[in-house]
């Protein structure tokens, strides 16, 4: 079954998490997390259907922006928030 890792930033804890989710896309994989777990990490990834512009959504490491990309019963899922910051003047 495949697997979304989500980092710690995410989960609202200390650290991240891996879990397993049943789906055959990622849409799928979303939605089956979101009746599992509740709509906390969904939320933060999705908006309006679509992944919102500063997250990052892997699927066995390349990059998709298609909530209809498949996924395989091995793949690995990862959700990556942009980093940001800096220092101001």
């Amino acid at each position: 079954m495949p697997q979304i890792k989500v980092p710690a930033v995410l989960t609202g804890g200390g650290s991240s998490a891996s879990v397993d989710v049943d789906g055959e896309t990622l849409a799928e994989a979303f939605d089956n997390h979101a009746a599992e777990h509740g709509d906390s990490l969904k939320n933060s990834v999705l908006e309006d259907g679509e992944i919102k512009e500063f997250i990052n959504v892997y699927v066995d490491g390349t990059e998709v922006a298609d909530l209809d990309e498949p996924v395989e019963e091995d793949s690995q899922i990862r959700v990556i928030p942009a980093a940001s910051g800096g220092c101001s003047p």
